[in-house]
């Protein structure tokens, strides 16, 4: 089936279609736009169908021809939680599932939609065992992105989390066991990717808004000029006398915290972490791979959503310190539908 993949973010929408060419891929088509102020957490039928606008001129812009689309939800409002269960039946498991759910879940079950999937086997206490990671999204979330994609006049194909959709662009499968952490615009996600399969998946609130604010206060800036300053200086300690790293890294430290629960988690298993890869705007800081494998003690890499795809003359039109923002829309272009 033909279709491209279309990353909604909370500041811009990305879409890109690939081809695949034996064991890669090459990029068809690609774009971005910003979106509205809200997006998707909007309610007002006024700013939906703005979105749906926007998306449509983004499509017809880029020469896309196929209206078949795979999207995403963001992590952080998808209830997630890895679950270990006996060998079963698929009719077992969904109702092993409905159990596990109705536990772990913060909304009525008539609310939501659950989905699962299966990470793979493990041996405890001699017995083995299946572990799959459950998620569950707010109906009306998904019903909602449906309707907007609709009024874009488009054929809405597959609909999955953003943390899926990055670590299948960027970590090739294989026997690597990374840590994928997402800094967007509201939230930071982390995943542990072990063979190609999320294994673990974490979101906390404290991400790019937070950071801008953080230098805004320090400054004494407006949020434009903030987030203008952050991006340029980073946590760089040369560039304006360090004042903005001073800024940043208060709030850096609340997600290196989260980050090394993650990495002592999974250490726990008896497994490690062998690196890190960043995405999100949050990738782009000048000096944050470098400040973070500092205090984690880890490599850490900006993540590039293209490793798996072919170097040409397309794909040479987007900007080096542009391609971190495509994980999602690259990696839904590369789902097998």
């Amino acid at each position: 089936m033909e279709f491209f993949g279309l990353d909604i973010g909370s500041y811009n929408i990305k879409i890109a279609q690939v081809k695949k060419n034996k064991d890669k891929y090459q990029l068809v088509a690609f774009g971005s736009s910003p979106s509205t102020t809200k997006g998707l957490l909007s309610e007002g039928e006024s700013d939906l169908l703005a979105l749906a606008e926007i998306i449509k001129r983004l499509h017809r812009d880029s020469g896309i021809k196929t209206k078949n689309v795979a999207t995403a939800l963001p992590q952080d409002q998808v209830f997630t939680r890895i679950i270990t269960l006996p060998p079963l039946s698929e009719s077992e498991i969904e109702s092993a599932l409905q159990w596990e759910a109705e536990q772990y879940v913060p909304l009525p079950l008539s609310e939501v939609i659950l989905t699962h999937e299966l990470i793979g086997k493990v041996k405890e206490d001699a017995k083995e065992n299946i572990e799959l990671l459950l998620a569950a999204a707010p109906k009306s979330l998904v019903e909602k992105t449906i309707k907007v994609l609709k009024m874009a006049g488009l054929n809405p194909v597959s609909i999955e989390m953003e943390i899926i959709s990055m670590a299948r662009s960027l970590i090739a499968p294989n026997n690597e066991q990374v840590l994928l952490v997402d800094i967007g615009a509201k939230a930071t996600d982390l995943a542990i990717v072990e063979n190609g399969a999320v294994v673990f998946v974490y979101s906390i609130h404290t991400a790019g808004e937070a950071l801008t604010r953080a230098v805004s206060l320090e400054l004494g800036l407006e949020s434009s000029q903030s987030e203008a300053y952050k991006k340029s200086y980073g946590v760089d300690p040369e560039k304006l006398e360090g004042k903005v790293s001073t800024a940043l890294k208060p709030v850096l430290s609340t997600i290196v915290s989260e980050i090394k629960k993650a990495v002592q988690f999974y250490e726990e298993k008896g497994k490690s972490i062998q690196r890190i890869v960043l995405s999100g705007g949050g990738a782009g800081l000048p000096e944050i791979n470098t400040f973070l494998a500092k205090e984690l003690n880890l490599e850490v890499q900006v993540g590039n959503p293209f490793i798996q795809i072919m170097e040409d003359s397309l794909l040479e039109k987007i900007p080096i310190y542009e391609r971190s923002l495509y994980s999602v829309a690259v990696g839904l272009a590369m789902k097998e539908i």
